[in-house]
């Protein structure tokens, strides 16, 4: 089946020093298409194969800029006739505007404890996480590479440098901007550098311990966006098709992506999602925040409604990482279900208040001194920063089992995550909002009795292949005005299946964490409560519901939030007052229209209120 591109503009998601890639199509005043010049604009365009596109372009006087065979397309400049012509050519099945993306940064100032008796502070993120833990077992990361496709790695010492002191800890490098540095690894902008410090950062902190989740891990750093957070769809496919191309050169185990764009589409039609989904089905485990745009319904951007990848949302220690009484999901924490009907996040981790890596000539700290924490250390929150942790964790988990698939890793993760509940376990945030709930490092890392697969009833083959798709479990119910689960699954306990979409329950209301991995002693984590319906159907809610195997008419049992249409809808819906309430993007939506070319955009970045 030829893949439909389909685009649309939803409300822009904010980024909390998250650097983000939007790709949206309603105008915006000063918005253009990337190296839009008098030769014409930059397009993706994708078709049955890279060479039969090739051809295509050139014959309609395009330029051909870059190959993504990853996603079988090209980045090309387009006279403004040719995307006319090509999508009338069978070989064609997408044209896709490479937009350009801007740094719109919005600080806002935290209270940060600057570092004292020195430059190099604590972090306590490692400990909130339980990697300390896995630490005092021996498992550091050893043997394991992580990608860090960002803004690129600064020289910094604790990324430069492995446990035992040796100076060639990146591995790789591979720069796809336009402002490539002189001697890599470099990167002007600092927030990759921040990224790979929470996951692999060696230097020892204020409190004798590690600064990074996973310091005995190698790096490989792709740099695709530029100093000011600059990129493309074009750069970010690059670097994913780079990692791919070099996985058994570095063992590049696991990938970060710490980038969100706007849904547009359902998920399998986005370009970057079908390049995240080749790398997944390559054997890496691919990691993404949710986005910063909570803490409303179905906010969760692109890649991270992916349903093969752990997608992370935020908490916060609240200042407090031993006291996990007052801890709570932040508010900027985007949340689920995906338009598509999949449960998201799938799991949160620690993203406030984060402090890592930067070097003092970075654009980030010249723009917000107030987060500057030493010459060498600066303070950030967002859904990038818990997705870095969530990187750590996975290669702590790979690391102590080599032989494991993404898929494993996936589920062990989830599987020992520890729900946020009352002290009656009553849930306090909905599966939408924490996912499984915590990260959970030693259990997820040493659990003897976990054995399962995520992505359960999914073949990710042919949804990359283009002849089966899939919709996931949830649904919004018009008659009780909440989002719930089809099936079986309608019963599941303690309201983590059944949620109105507001947000405020923990406001002077905190729960408390079910489980602690603090009376670890080498056991898989209890559940507290009466978790083991929750716990048992994980195979199946996370998994998928239908399959689309056509246009959206055809979902099997007709999609909850769009069945019927925008005629079905009664204007109460959580995203009402959203970009998805129109009946021009639903009809859009169901019929599969290609998108406008003309009225596109895209800017990035903003700090987030923790």
């Amino acid at each position: 089946m030829d893949t439909i591109k389909i685009y649309r503009l939803r409300r822009y998601i904010s980024i909390g020093l998250e650097i983000l890639i939007i790709l949206t199509l309603i105008g915006i005043p000063g918005s253009s298409i990337l190296s839009t010049t008098t030769q014409g604009s930059s397009y993706i365009v994708q078709g049955k194969s890279v060479d039969a596109v090739v051809e295509l372009v050139e014959k309609y006087e395009g330029t051909v800029t870059s190959r993504l065979d990853i996603i079988n397309g090209v980045a090309a400049i387009l006279p403004p006739p040719a995307v006319a012509q090509l999508l009338t050519e069978p070989a064609i099945t997408a044209v896709t505007p490479n937009v350009i993306v801007k740094s719109v940064d919005k600080g806002e100032q935290y209270a940060a404890e600057k570092a004292k008796g020195g430059d190099v502070p604590a972090t306590d993120y490692p400990d909130v996480v339980g990697a300390d833990v896995v630490w005092s077992e021996g498992v550091i990361g050893r043997g394991i590479t992580v990608a860090v496709v960002d803004t690129g790695l600064a020289k910094h010492p604790g990324t430069m440098q492995d446990v035992d002191g040796n100076q060639k800890r990146i591995l790789g490098w591979a720069a796809f901007t336009s402002d490539k540095c002189r001697k890599p690894p470099c990167d002007d902008n600092g927030h990759g550098s921040h990224i790979g410090g929470i996951i692999a950062n060696t230097e020892i902190g204020a409190d004798g311990e590690w600064n990074g989740v996973a310091p005995g891990v190698n790096l490989v750093g792709v740099q695709v966006l530029g100093k000011q957070g600059d990129g493309s769809y074009e750069t970010v496919i690059q670097g994913i098709q780079w990692v791919v191309q070099n996985k058994d050169k570095y063992n590049i185990r696991v990938m970060n992506l710490s980038l969100v764009s706007p849904v547009q589409s359902p998920y399998w039609a986005d370009p970057m999602n079908q390049a995240v989904m080749k790398a997944w089905a390559s054997g890496i485990v691919v990691v993404v925040a949710a986005g910063n745009d909570g803490p409303d319904p179905m906010t969760v951007g692109v890649p991270g409604n992916n349903p093969y990848v752990i997608t992370v949302g935020a908490f916060t220690d609240n200042y407090t990482p031993d006291d996990w009484s007052d801890d709570y999901v932040a508010p900027f924490s985007a949340a689920g279900p995906t338009l598509d009907g999949f449960v998201k996040p799938d799991v949160v981790a620690p993203g406030g208040h984060i402090v890592s890596t930067i070097m003092n000539n970075s654009y980030l700290i010249k723009q917000h001194q107030a987060n500057r924490i030493s010459a060498h250390y600066f303070d950030m929150a967002g859904t990038s920063q818990a997705a870095a942790v969530v990187s750590g964790v996975a290669a702590l988990v790979l690391s102590n089992n080599p032989g494991l698939t993404p898929d494993e890793v996936k589920y062990r993760i989830m599987n020992t995550a520890f729900p946020w509940v009352t002290e009656t376990s009553e849930a306090v945030y909905s599966m939408w909002q924490q996912g499984s709930g915590r990260v959970n490092a030693p259990d997820a890392v040493f659990a003897d009795d976990i054995q399962g697969a995520a992505n359960e009833g999914l073949d990710i083959a042919a949804d990359y292949g283009g002849t089966l798709h899939y919709e996931g479990y949830s649904y919004y119910d018009n008659t009780t005005g909440e989002f719930r689960l089809r099936g079986d699954l309608e019963s599941l306990t303690n309201r983590f299946g059944v949620w109105a979409g507001d947000y405020g329950t923990w406001t002077g209301r905190f729960g408390v964490w079910a489980g602690r991995f603090g009376v670890w002693a080498g056991r898989f984590g209890v559940w507290a409560g009466n978790y083991d319906v929750w716990a048992s159907r994980f195979g199946v809610w996370a998994g998928r519901f239908g399959v689309w195997a056509g246009r959206f008419g055809v979902w099997a049992g007709g999609f909850g939030v769009w069945a019927g249409g925008y005629d079905a809808w009664t204007g109460s819906e959580p995203w009402a007052q959203s970009g998805y309430a129109s009946s021009g993007f639903v009809q859009s939506f169901l019929d599969g229209n290609i998108p406008n070319a003309s009225t596109s955009t895209a800017f990035v970045g903003k700090w987030v209120d923790e």
